[in-house]
């Protein structure tokens, strides 16, 4: 077995990677990290640069001691580890890509080696019906980074918490949990039950690099409906929102829009 992982997965994600790397014998290139590079359109003379670089947490893979290489123009250099997936060197290659299609760089050359039979078995985990996930035996709905909490180390190698805003639809899960269930159906003992308590071992595991001493308090947000941020704004601004809201359908707020005579009868009382 494989990994192929892309460089926007999360420390944790990573950490189980290599957890489960650990619990199955990989060798150290048994895993591959890798990302898109694209130039992206640019206003001429525009002083910061968005750069070509897709890898969100690189520097996070690279800590967590994982083989990242990068070649001379800043692409990822997977040359050797193409070369053993297409010539028939890989019995099953795990991918995970939690982004759309393209975030994780070229894949043609797998889908070409899963259909010539070099690859005998391919399991995709991540979010879309991309051409990779169409060519795979086995698709694990995961998650996207809106839909998990994730702690990630920026290109300014600052540590940072990416909190979830919505749910993973359907049957999809975060992808720690998915990790975990693989590894427990493959005999790995993980026995981890939420995302915090992944973080609490990898901050264990990192406690000698200063980057990740805030790493086990991390806090991660919810996000709130507008009703809650209206009624904690100052009473004014609340009855200014309510009135200017009040012919919606309940859309934007939970409950029955108020009517114009229930917002004058205060300022009867008052006069």
């Amino acid at each position: 077995m494989r990994f192929f992982v892309s460089a926007h997965a999360s420390l944790e994600e990573l950490f189980l990677v290599g957890r489960l790397g650990g619990a199955f014998g990989l060798p150290e290139e048994g895993v591959a990290i890798s990302w898109r590079y694209r130039e992206k359109p640019q206003p001429p003379r525009v002083k910061f640069k968005i750069p070509a670089v897709d890898a969100p947490n690189v520097n996070g893979a690279r800590d967590l001691g994982f083989p990242v290489r990068t070649s001379a123009n800043g692409e990822a250099d997977i040359a050797a580890f193409r070369a053993d997936v297409e010539q028939g060197r890989v019995g099953s290659l795990y991918v995970f890509d939690p982004g759309p299609e393209g975030y994780i760089g070229d894949v043609s050359w797998i889908i070409a080696a899963r259909r010539s039979g070099r690859l005998p078995l391919l399991v995709v985990q991540g979010v879309l019906m991309t051409a990779l996930a169409q060519a795979a035996d086995i698709v694990l709905p995961g998650a996207s980074w809106v839909e998990k909490d994730g702690a990630f180390v920026n290109g300014q190698g600052r540590l940072q918490a990416a909190s979830r805003a919505i749910t993973p639809p359907h049957e999809a899960q975060e992808d720690w949990q998915i990790f975990v269930n693989v590894g427990l159906a493959l005999g790995a003992t993980l026995t981890y039950t939420s995302s915090a308590a992944v973080r609490g071992d990898l901050a264990a595991a990192l406690s000698g690099n200063e980057r990740y001493a805030g790493l086990s308090g991390l806090e991660f947000s919810r996000p709130v409906a507008a009703r809650h941020w209206l009624q904690a704004s100052n009473p004014m601004e609340r009855w200014k929102w309510d009135f200017m809201f009040q012919d919606l359908p309940p859309v934007k707020f939970a409950g029955t829009p108020r009517t114009v005579a229930e917002h004058l009868i205060p300022l009867q009382k008052v006069d």
